[in-house]
C-alpha cells in the first residue's frame, strides 16, 4: 500500500537508531526461536566492536576505571591475539576465599578524575552492564563441543564477568534502569494495542503484561532521573548523550555475526527507549491521551525484550554462585575430619 514519507533514523527525542517497521527492507525474527547465546563469534572482530564502542563514545571515562574494555577479551583470544584461557574454580583450600569475594557485589575502586559528569559515568554504566549481560548470556548457554549439549559455563562467566564486581553492579543499574523506565511508562504500555493477529499469544500478552506493572510498582522508587542533565550544562550533556548513545547502535552494525547483531541492536534499542522515556518526556506525558508520546512498535517491543534478557541475567548470576558454592561445599565434604 502507499506510506507516508520515510521517518527518520532519529528524532531531537530519541537515545537511538529506531529503524521503523513500516519501511525498509527488514526481516521478521522470532526473537524466542533465536535465543541470545554462543555462537562462536570471538576474536579480533568480536573485540574490535566492543573496543570501538568504549574507546571512542564513552567520553574518556573508560580508561580510569579498572576493569575496562581489554579485560574483557573474549572466550578465545584475547586483544592482542594471543590465547585467554578461561578462570577455572579454584580447588586449594587457600586460594577460595579470595576467589569467593571476588564474587561479591562489592565495589572495586576506581580512579576517575573528580571533574567527570555524573552522566558520563551513566553512560559507561549502561555500556558495561548490557556488554555484561550479553555475556552472561553466553556463558549460560555455551555449546558444549564434547558433550554436544547447550550447558553453563562456570569457567566463562568467572572469566568475563564474576570476577569483576563492578560489572556485575553495571548489570543491576541497568535493570533499575529500566524498571523505572516501565514504572514512568506504566499507563502507556497499559493502554497499548499489542494485537498480532495470533489470538493464542495476543491472550498471553493481555495477561502477562499487567502483571509486570503490578511487579514494578511495588519496587517503589529506585531511581531518579531528574538528577541528570539538571545544571546549566545540561543541554549539551544530553545532546553529547545521544549522540554517543546513537552511534552505539551504528557500530553494532559492524558486528559480524547476525545472530550477536540482532540481539545487541535489540537491547541496545530497549535501553534507548528506556532513556528517552526517562529523560525526553515529563511524567504527565505519559497520562491522558498519550498526545505528545511517540513511540513505535519496536521501541516497546524492544524495552519490554531487554528488560526480561536483564531478567534472565540476574538469574544467572545467582545459578553461577549456586554452581561455584557447590564446590565448595564438595570440596569441604571431601576432606577427612579434624
Amino acid at each position: 500500500g502507499s506510506f507516508p514519507s520515510r521517518r527518520l533514523e532519529h528524532t531531537d527525542k530519541d537515545f537511538s537508531v529506531v529503524n521503523d517497521e513500516r519501511y525498509g527492507d527488514g526481516m521478521w525474527l522470532d526473537l524466542i526461536a533465536n535465543p541470545e547465546r554462543f555462537t562462536g563469534y570471538a576474536g579480533a572482530g568480536a573485540n574490535a566492536v566492543w573496543m570501538s564502542i568504549y574507546q571512542d563514545n564513552c567520553f574518556g571515562v573508560a580508561p580510569f576505571l579498572q576493569d575496562t574494555a581489554g579485560g574483557w577479551g573474549s572466550q578465545l583470544v584475547n586483544i592482542d591475539g594471543k590465547t585467554m584461557p578461561f578462570v577455572l574454580p579454584p580447588h586449594k583450600r587457600r586460594e577460595l576465599t579470595p576467589f569467593l569475594e571476588s564474587l561479591a557485589e562489592e565495589e572495586r575502586g576506581v580512579t576517575l578524575p573528580t571533574d567527570v559528569p555524573r552522566e558520563y559515568r551513566v553512560f559507561y554504566r549502561v555500556i558495561s552492564g548490557l556488554h555484561a549481560s550479553v555475556s552472561t548470556h553466553i556463558c549460560a548457554e555455551y555449546f558444549n563441543a564434547t558433550s554436544n549439549r547447550w550447558e553453563p559455563n562456570l569457567g566463562c562467566f568467572i572469566s568475563r564477568i564474576g570476577a569483576f564486581p563492578d560489572r556485575l553492579q553495571n548489570m543491576y543499574f541497568n535493570f533499575v534502569l529500566l524498571t523505572r523506565a516501565i514504572q514512568k511508562m506504566a499507563p502507556y504500555i497499559a493502554a497499548y494495542d499489542y494485537t498480532t493477529g495470533v489470538s493464542r499469544d495476543d491472550k498471553v500478552v493481555k495477561r502477562l503484561v499487567p502483571k509486570v506493572l503490578q511487579a514494578v510498582k511495588r519496587v517503589g522508587p529506585v531511581f531518579d532521573e531528574k538528577e541528570l542533565f539538571a545544571g546549566p550544562a545540561g543541554p549539551a550533556l544530553k545532546l553529547e548523550f545521544k549522540e554517543s548513545f546513537r552511534n552505539v547502535s551504528r557500530i553494532l552494525d559492524c558486528t559480524g555475526c547476525e545472530k550477536c547483531r540482532l540481539w545487541g541492536k535489540t537491547q541496545t534499542l530497549g535501553i534507548g527507549t528506556a532513556l528517552k522515556a526517562l529523560l525526553s518526556y515529563p511524567d504527565r506525558s505519559f497520562r491522558g491521551r498519550f498526545t505528545s508520546l511517540d513511540f513505535k512498535r519496536n521501541e516497546i517491543v524492544a524495552l519490554m525484550t531487554t528488560y526480561y534478557q536483564f531478567s534472565r541475567s540476574l538469574e544467572a548470576i545467582e545459578m553461577f554462585r549456586g554452581m561455584y558454592q557447590s564446590i565448595v561445599t564438595d570440596w569441604r565434604a571431601a576432606q577427612p575430619p579434624p
